[in-house]
């Protein structure tokens, strides 16, 4: 005879375990206030703030908020302030483009150039599941604007104008699917694409598709940077710690990559509409899938939204930063929770509220487990001291020894028992060059990914090798001219007259200088035929010698 008995301390066990799952209202309000309170003590003056909401089995539990929405009438914020949300609008506009999906307008797997032709043929197919997941290898189109001495900020930007810049590019920064690089330039061909198969104005599709139907009045995209919208928060910023506010408002007609005006009520809106699955399984399935790259590895990326873990806790997240505003949306999904975060300036951090809510709520988490770490002296660390390049991006990393501490660009590098260094939750592998080549390391990222490094030695050049640099050099797809200029034994990129960037040696024939990194390739005699540039949202720009 079997018995369905168990012992009380173990019922009482299972049943913590069980309802542990999803908290209380009122540990998530205790918790929320606790953190709440901390990031507005840190805040002082008269200065921005932030709105800060969380909800619970869909119900908006805590809704605060600190700091002026209008520094200037002294207008404080509200969690009815309305904020411009930055790239946490890009799973809107994914929503869009999965909902014409669904309804058999178009394949996610579909060539981009089947619906926007303008688009170069670049040798592989590009796809709409490429440029939602970052994975096309499209060169960001303010990075290449930024090339002109006018880029994002300095000029009133059009979805024309990007849309210009986008199809000019005749090359990519790697082979669609073969890497994830973050580009707001395949989230303005999405909106585009919107445009063109749904027949509509891509605001008024989301609006009808998605804001409606989810009751989310009180957000509208920034189409017309010079519409009056009330209630809203100006951006700010500062120029340095100890520098005045000043105001920082995006000045463009771009919707897509960003451009949502929105509340932190409306966000949690939608985030239960993901939670619920109100608008259909499909939808927010589609949305979760996390991007595959053609070597098979699977990526943290999805639909317009980052899949992961925090602390063992399933998240579903994305950040968001334009101007003067920084946002963040975070939904725990296993645990009914969403928490989020509008500011219109920093500090504080819009990611720091939200994760102190997070830590607040389900903390103190136990620290993670650690190698075992070995000791070495000064003269073992030595060796790995110098500059180490980027074998994508070019730029350096440097590594020093600092009492007996050894440092990449700051963090320490700790020895482990395996050989390899611990840098925070990352690990770094050195080995030796093959035959009389340089030491080369792997920075195995959290996500997967390998950061690969080699180290090179530090470049002086002379005032000759200078003056070979020296003269105008254009870009076609950039449209830009860079003027190398050389001035004894300094040298300069000359933008526009008023711009003189000063260049600083990196290593052979490479340089570093506002934003970017310069370099040129030569022929077999050693003869420089072209000037590039290059930066964290795209690759390489090749500029061609111009010929008086």
């Amino acid at each position: 005879m079997t018995s369905n008995w168990l012992p009380f301390t173990l019922v009482l066990l299972i049943t913590s375990i069980v309802t542990g799952q999803i908290p209380t209202k009122e540990a998530v309000i205790a918790g929320a206030d606790r953190a709440f309170e901390k990031a507005a003590r840190t805040h002082s003056g008269p200065a921005p703030g932030c709105a800060v909401g969380v909800s619970l089995n869909g119900q908006v539990v805590f809704e605060k908020a600190f700091g002026l929405a209008e520094m200037e009438h002294n207008i404080p914020n509200t969690p009815k302030t309305i904020f411009e949300s930055g790239s946490v609008a890009k799973q809107f506009t994914a929503a869009a483009v999965v909902l014409l999906a669904l309804e058999g307008k178009l394949s996610l797997d579909d060539p981009v150039r089947k619906h926007i032709p303008e688009l170069p043929d670049y040798g592989s197919p590009l796809t709409i599941r490429h440029i939602l997941t970052h994975t096309a290898g499209l060169r960001d189109w303010g990075s290449v604007l930024a090339l002109t001495g006018s880029g994002r900020g300095d000029r009133v930007v059009t979805q024309d104008l990007a849309f210009d810049v986008i199809v000019r590019q005749k090359g990519l920064d790697f082979k669609p699917g073969a890497e994830y690089s973050y580009s707001n330039s395949g989230y303005q061909l999405a909106a585009i694409l919107v445009e063109r198969v749904s027949k509509q104005k891509f605001s008024e599709f989301v609006g009808e598709r998605l804001f409606k139907p989810l009751d989310m009045k009180n957000s509208t995209w920034r189409d017309d940077y010079q519409r009056l919208v009330p209630g809203r928060a100006q951006g700010y910023a500062k120029q340095g710690p100890n520098a005045p506010w000043r105001l920082n408002m995006p000045f463009m007609n771009v919707v897509g990559n960003g451009g949502m005006l929105t509340t932190i009520g409306d966000w949690m809106k939608w985030n239960a509409m993901l939670d619920s699955r109100s608008l259909g399984t499909a939808l927010v399935e589609n949305l979760e899938t996390q991007g595959v790259l053609n070597d098979g590895r699977k990526i943290s990326y999805a639909l317009g939204l980052q899949v992961g873990s925090y602390n063992g806790i399933k998240e579903v997240t994305h950040s968001g930063g334009t101007a003067g505003y920084q946002t963040y949306l975070a939904r725990f999904p296993e645990k009914k929770l969403s928490v989020g975060a509008l500011c219109n300036g920093f500090p504080p951090f819009s990611g720091e509220i939200v994760y102190g809510i997070v830590d607040e709520i389900f903390g103190p988490f136990p620290p993670p487990a650690k190698p075992e770490v070995v000791k070495m002296s000064e003269g073992q660390l030595e060796k790995f001291a110098g500059i180490w390049k980027n074998d994508v991006t070019r730029n350096v990393n440097r590594i020093t020894v600092e009492k007996g501490e050894l440092k990449l660009n700051g963090g320490p590098l700790v020895p482990i028992a395996d050989g390899s260094f611990r840098l925070g939750e990352r690990i770094v592998k050195f080995a030796d060059g093959k035959g009389s080549g340089p030491m080369t390391a792997e920075l195995n990222n959290t996500d997967g990914s390998v950061t690969k490094l080699t180290h090179v030695s530090p470049w002086s050049p002379t005032i000759a090798d200078l003056e070979a640099f020296a003269g105008d050099w254009y870009s076609e797809e950039a449209q830009a001219t860079f003027k190398f200029a050389v001035e004894g034994s300094n040298a300069f990129i000359v933008q526009r007259p008023a711009i003189k960037l000063p260049l600083r040696p990196l290593y052979n024939d490479h340089f570093a200088t506002e934003g970017f990194i310069v370099w040129v390739t030569r022929d077999s005699s050693g003869k420089i035929i072209k000037l590039h540039a290059g930066g964290p949202r795209l690759r390489d720009m090749p500029f061609e010698r111009v010929k008086k």
